[in-house]
């Protein structure tokens, strides 16, 4: 019989619930098909600048540029991948860019309480050293002003019209629609978001003499933000970590004013669990169809994504890892030139993601995708043969046989035994069957299949012959 061994990630509280994990796979969900699934390995990733200051803060693309933070540094890449030092900065991992119409950008950290511009045109640099500028968790556009929040208040406030370096102390509102600080905000739609603890709000420029921004009524959420750095746009709205009077560690993305909940069961116990998920940050780019929002939790070491071209929250969360790292080892992403390029959070090194790659900046990536429990009322059933479905004859270069692994658990998820391999057949042997025999007997069981071969991996679909008894 067919076997679903396809699926997101979804281990719950007790693995004896749910023993689902995805991890360094994300799935096609082909419609035409009856909504087949389909697991692919992620993108690898390959060098494509090495920059001489580390670790890389954040990068934008500007007017065909390509602008960096590395290290204490600001670089500009230009089309031709050749690279320039605009100068000294003092910022640090939560940096956030935003351009204006005067051709000035604006880098920003919130831990260094500092924020500088780049004027593209002027060809300078400059710190923000403006007494009314009071510093802020991130920096965006809208409408020629610059938006910031006050760190630990209620009040944002603006640059002077298309001059980020400039501030009127009068320029600022508060929000009142309840009494928690700001944590957070995004421009979206030509509307201003701003993230409470517990309560956020939207706003639009009214055009108004005294301050151009006024609140939109009717908008108010009862939905905050726990992590600043974890509002991210993508698919037309907006996507966040909340947190709310009632609790925390759900993830949220807008439905117009309504905040919906994207994350399961399981994705939010893990978070949940986590010593700290203040500052998780998030990225998020499309690629092959696919959109993902790219949520990464530095103190836990925890990188989780959230696939939002599958509608199923059950089947759109996996898990990503760089080898001997924990999590991810991009800390954020720019698309410039054509090409995805992630910054690495250790080195000086920018990786273009590539599904032609099979290596993680050199590193293997290590796959694997734990099923949920085979269980038949709990009698005894012989489990003869398993049939994985691969795309094959994908060998080495030097034409040997990759291998995958398959281990199982008949202790409801809690130990596994000694892996089985298989191959995935030398290049060219496409019809190699990937399968393991005589896999003994159990009343509840959970699979898990891994591997870490440099080659394209594809998981169809799998098959089981068991045999159930009496008892």
């Amino acid at each position: 019989m067919k076997f679903n061994f396809l699926g997101g990630q979804h281990k719950g509280f007790s693995p004896n619930q749910n023993t689902q994990e995805t991890v360094n796979m994300y799935l096609e969900v082909d419609p035409s098909e009856d909504n087949k699934l389909t697991l692919y390995r992620v993108d690898g990733k390959t060098a494509f600048l090495t920059l001489p200051t580390t670790p890389i803060y954040a990068m934008s693309e500007f007017r065909g540029i390509l602008y960096v933070v590395a290290g204490a540094y600001l670089y500009k890449v230009l089309n031709d991948y050749s690279y320039t030092t605009i100068g000294a900065v003092d910022l640090d991992f939560d940096t956030t860019i935003a351009a204006n119409n005067a051709g000035q950008i604006c880098l920003n950290s919130g831990y260094k309480n500092k924020a500088y511009v780049y004027d593209t045109v002027a060809d300078t640099l400059t710190q923000i050293t403006d007494p009314a500028f009071y510093g802020s968790p991130r920096v965006d556009y809208l409408d020629g002003y610059g938006v910031f929040i006050r760190p630990n208040t209620q009040q944002f406030y603006i640059s002077a019209l298309n001059d980020f370096t400039t501030f009127d102390a009068l320029d600022f509102a508060s929000d009142e629609a309840d009494p928690d600080n700001l944590v957070s905000f995004i421009v979206d739609h030509r509307e201003l978001i701003l993230f409470g603890e517990r309560v956020s709000t939207v706003w639009f420029n009214s055009g108004d003499a005294t301050f151009p921004l006024s609140r939109r009524e009717g908008a108010d959420m009862e939905v905050g933000c726990a992590a600043a750095l974890s509002v991210a746009k993508l698919d037309n709205t907006v996507y966040f970590l909340g947190r709310s009077s009632h609790g925390t560690g759900l993830v949220y993305k807008l439905n117009q004013y309504t905040p919906q909940i994207i994350s399961n069961r399981g994705i939010e116990y893990l978070i949940n669990s986590l010593e700290r998920i203040d500052d998780a940050f998030a990225y998020t780019y499309q690629k092959n169809g696919h959109s993902f929002y790219v949520l990464t939790f530095p103190t836990a070491n925890k990188t989780l994504v959230y696939d939002a071209s599958i509608q199923d929250p059950d089947l759109a969360w996996s898990v990503r890892e760089t080898y001997g790292l924990g999590r991810d080892r991009a800390s954020c992403y720019a698309f410039a030139f054509g090409k995805h390029l992630v910054g690495d959070f250790v080195s000086g090194v920018l990786y273009e993601l590539d599904d032609e790659t099979h290596l993680d900046g050199g590193l293997p990536i290590a796959w694997s995708r734990t099923t949920a429990h085979i269980v038949s009322d709990y009698k005894r059933v012989k489990h003869k043969e398993v049939v994985l479905n691969f795309q094959t004859g994908v060998g080495l270069e030097d034409g040997s046989e990759p291998l995958v692994y398959l281990t199982y658990s008949d202790d409801g998820g809690h130990s596994y035994i000694t892996p089985r391999e298989a191959s995935l057949g030398v290049i060219g042997q496409r019809k190699n069957r990937v399968m393991w025999a005589r896999l003994g007997n159990s009343r509840d069981r959970v699979y898990k299949v891994f591997g870490s071969a440099p080659v394209k991996t594809v998981l169809i679909s799998g098959f089981i012959d068991v045999e159930v008894g009496k008892t």
